[in-house]
């Protein structure tokens, strides 16, 4: 037998208050008695008013006593286990995403809670009991497979850690699905405080969503404006009060000491977000690595309390144009802003120190001896042996543009070519440009440059003097000119991060926000992924051609998915989320002692009004 919970047990308090007024109950009669009987029934009398004397043979007293500790075992959730309802296996599924880290009752979290829960469940099964333990947020883990040592499965329901990642049990019905499969019997309870499609799975769900108050910092923002830093943050309350929050902005130098900057109130409606803002003098952030910005006042989620920010350094991006005369590619990379375009036509440059040190290389037409080491390509109407070469050509043909990540905005355009080399796309290559069903144009990343490519020379088509040409060109340099190791300085927590490093350079290493540090071998720097499971800033370096490169980026709370904490607590009754008091294999005790509360309930009052 057991118990869902043990509160009621404070009303036990009850009985002695029942007793003391059956104590303080006075139940005496007056009569009229001859004289000569006076004295024996004074004596009886006395002998009435004693107080133990009431409680000798009192029903009504007995019937209230058992009435209110049947009220406290029903109100305790008593069952039984299930003997007759074994099952061949059961899955328990804990969902570890980043909204169950919630405060559940004040001092435990929602996880926390559903491993005691699990772990109650266990002790409620027959002995012998198979049992799978799955973890789910995003993806679905696989802890213990069908194990029937009860310790075990506890301390394995217990290690479940709690994550930062968005997500929910949805993308665990395939693994369980594939656990129950070859049973013939099988029972599955979710642990969760998320709403998800159960499909046709037959499943018990414990809702962990309590309703509660949680604000959270979604974004940290920056521009410049003569000469100062103007700082964004987000605010938004998921709560159903109006909340004034202080929101602390810090500031981090390149040696990881922080420092607070400015502190701003924000009054934040309920169900609403506001903006904040702060100003600071560029000359107070010149020395600084990156902002964080912080919640004053704790809520029940802290996760989504604080957001960062990574101040990236502007500098001016070079471009080399390797070329014999080509206007419409040079006046195009000079109308964009911060890119200072230089023009050769002298092989011999490139064995040189004054070819090297540029963000990118445009080679029209033709290439020398040797490429650079560093930067990333822009090759027109070229064939690189090593990287990539041309397997035809087609003449007198109209070039499509294709949607993609690079074409937002030219998409689908089309202009016509004298002749072009069409391409067998390498494994690293994504097409943009198709001639017929061919490869015209292509973009990626090799071995840590990022590099574009044009199968046609601009002079054998009109396209240069369209509309659409420089703004792919515009949307050529936002792919070619980010020279960082990663592609992005802001991540949500779980989203891979592709670094670029280069296999000629030395190790990766990572320091992560705790301060410990990882390395990456060279081998795998180019095109390595990592996962930020921890939030906060990250530093990555590498020393390439005797430099070292570094990048920060931000890994932050995915407070735009998990911060609604109440969203399964205000949709329980539509998508049928169940309050986990019904577990498959128990049998619940409650309804029959109300049962029986009710048959005392009726004979108490029967007795008491034949008594009056």
């Amino acid at each position: 037998m057991g118990i869902h919970v043990w509160w009621p047990l404070a009303l036990l308090a009850l009985v002695p208050i029942i007793i003391l007024l059956y104590f303080l109950k006075q139940n005496i009669k007056k009569k009229e008695f001859s004289s000569i009987m006076l004295w024996r029934e004074v004596y009886r009398t006395v002998e009435a008013t004693k107080p133990w004397e009431k409680l000798r043979k009192n029903l009504l007293l007995i019937l209230q006593i058992i009435t209110v500790l049947l009220f406290i075992l029903a109100l305790m959730g008593p069952w039984l286990a299930g003997r007759g309802q074994e099952t061949e296996l059961t899955v328990l599924v804990l969902d570890n995403s980043a909204s169950m880290d919630t405060l559940y009752d004040g001092e435990k979290t929602r996880l926390e809670a559903a491993k005691e829960s699990a772990c109650a469940y266990v002790d409620s099964l027959p002995a012998g009991s198979a049992v799978c333990i799955v973890s789910g947020n995003r993806q679905a883990v696989l802890v213990l497979s069908g194990s029937q040592n009860g310790i075990e499965i506890k301390n394995r329901i217990q290690s479940i850690e709690q994550t930062p990642f968005a997500g929910d049990l949805s993308s665990s019905l395939g693994l369980v699905q594939s656990c129950i499969s070859q049973k013939e019997s099988s029972q599955v309870v979710f642990y969760t405080d998320t709403v998800f499609d159960k499909g046709n799975l037959e499943a018990q769900v414990e809702n962990f969503c309590t309703e509660t108050e949680n604000c959270s910092l979604d974004t940290l923002n920056y521009s410049k404006n003569d000469g100062k830093f103007i700082i964004l943050a987000q605010v938004t309350n998921y709560g159903k009060q109006d909340i004034t929050q202080e929101v602390n902005l810090y500031g981090t130098d390149r040696q990881g000491k922080e420092q607070l900057l400015e502190i701003a109130d924000a009054a934040v409606p309920a169900g609403e977000t506001v903006s904040v803002y702060f100003e600071q003098d560029e000359a107070a952030l010149s020395a600084m690595d990156s902002l964080r910005a912080e919640l004053n006042a704790p809520d029940a989620l802290a996760g989504d309390n604080t957001a960062w920010c990574v101040l990236e350094e502007e500098h001016a991006m070079r471009v080399l144009l390797f070329s014999n005369s080509n206007l419409f590619v040079e006046k195009a990379f000079a109308n964009l802003s911060g890119v200072d375009v230089y023009r050769t036509s002298d092989p011999g440059v490139f064995a040189t120190e004054e070819a090297s040190g540029y963000d990118l290389y445009i080679f029209d037409g033709m290439l020398p001896d040797e490429l650079p080491a560093t930067g990333n390509f822009l090759f027109f109407h070229c064939s690189h042996e090593e990287w990539f070469s041309a397997s035809g050509k087609a003449t007198e043909t109209t070039l499509k543009i294709l949607p993609g990540e690079i074409t937002s905005y030219t998409a689908d355009t089309s202009f016509g070519v004298n002749e072009t080399n069409t391409y067998e796309l390498p494994s690293w290559g994504a097409s943009f440009l198709q001639a017929d069903d061919q490869s015209a144009g292509f973009y990626g990343i090799y071995n840590g440059h990022r590099i574009a490519v044009f199968g046609f020379d601009l002079h054998q088509t009109d396209f240069g003097l369209q509309a659409e040409f420089p703004i792919l060109i515009s949307e050529l340099s936002s792919y070619l000119l980010d020279g960082g190791l990663t592609e992005k300085t802001s991540y949500v927590a779980g989203e891979s991060i592709l670094v670029h490093g280069m296999g000629s350079g030395s190790d990766l290493t990572l320091r992560l926000p705790d301060g410990s540090v990882q390395q990456i071998a060279a081998s795998e720097a180019a095109g390595s992924y990592l996962e930020g499971t921890e939030t906060g800033v990250y530093h990555v370096s590498q020393e390439q051609n005797g430099r070292v490169k570094e990048q920060a980026f931000a890994v932050q709370f995915p407070s735009g998915q998990e911060s609604s904490v109440n969203s399964a607590q205000d949709m329980a009754s539509d998508q049928e989320i169940q309050d986990g008091q019904n577990f498959a294999g128990a049998t619940e005790l409650r309804n029959l002692f109300l049962v029986i509360l009710l048959i005392l309930m009726a004979a108490e009052w029967v007795i008491y009004a034949k008594s009056s």
